[in-house]
């Protein structure tokens, strides 16, 4: 029964030391000014969408509910699209003083009803500037996939992507640049555990796989310090840094603060020395 407990409290020191060292993870490791320029960078890409999917998200709505803008043209042609496999009405409009050719997608039903040299009328929303009705003969032919609004629901799921972009590279810019601010980094005194190589893990495979995939270091340290939050704390590290070091030897590691990049690693034996 004892034993049973004592594997139990075990087991749960264990899981509670793997989730302290998940949240340490979450720390990537990147150097300062690498992190900052891809953090704004990835930033700037999820601010947009999200601009992007509000802005079509609103101009779609006042477009639903605002006459639409007509523009006269001629049927030409027809052609056809393996993509959605509808026929396609060839069309030359006089748009805003110029002439062009648009080819929307249209029902069979509509295709059949319109002939080549039929004057049409064309339907564009004002602010989206898209082509969503056709008219001709009094009859009133909606294209398919196509409203006054736009697509909506297009523009919702264009904002949640840059939602989800935006978050995490808004963090590594904060970090980066508060790394940055803090030039001296932190300096802590640990025990290697374990050292460990991504090569030892994978299994060699021939052709193209071997020579692009990336190998990476990583060293696992039990900090001597009481104060410090977590038991084992995990590191990556370059690969000069990783042939220098030996298990179970003690080491003095400086590292960033909030991206924890490693600036540099030395056993204590080299330090005194």
């Amino acid at each position: 029964m004892k034993k049973h407990k004592s594997e139990v409290q075990n087991n749960e020191e264990s899981q509670a030391n793997g989730a302290g060292n998940l949240k340490w993870r979450w720390r990537p490791g990147l150097n300062p000014r690498f992190a900052l320029t891809i953090g704004v960078l990835f930033s700037f890409v999820g601010l947009l969408f999200v601009i992007l999917g509000l802005l079509s998200l609103i101009a779609g709505i006042q477009d639903s509910r605002s006459t639409p803008i007509q523009f006269p043209g001629v049927v030409t042609g027809y052609t056809t699209n393996i993509f959605d496999n509808l026929p396609h009405v060839v069309m030359r409009l006089e748009k805003q003083g110029a002439t062009i050719t648009i080819a929307p997608a249209v029902s069979h039903a509509t295709a059949q009803s319109l002939h080549i040299g039929e004057t049409v009328i064309v339907d564009y929303s004002q602010r989206l500037d898209v082509p969503y009705a056709l008219e001709s003969r009094g009859q009133r032919y909606v294209l398919p996939g196509t409203s006054s609004a736009g697509n909506p629901f297009g523009s919702i799921a264009l904002m949640l992507l840059g939602l989800i972009i935006l978050p995490y590279p808004a963090f590594l810019a904060s970090w980066g640049w508060r790394d940055l601010q803090a030039q001296d980094g932190i300096t802590m005194t640990a025990r290697i555990v374990d050292l460990r190589s991504s090569k030892q893990a994978r299994t060699p495979r021939p052709g193209i796989t071997s020579s692009i995939s990336r190998t990476t270091y990583t060293v696992t340290l039990e900090p001597i310090m009481p104060s410090f939050p977590q038991d084992v704390v995990s590191f990556s590290i370059k690969e000069e840094m990783y042939h220098k070091l030996r298990s179970k030897a003690l080491v003095e590691i400086n590292y960033s603060p909030h991206l924890h990049y490693v600036y540099a690693v030395k056993q204590v034996d080299e330090i005194r020395k």
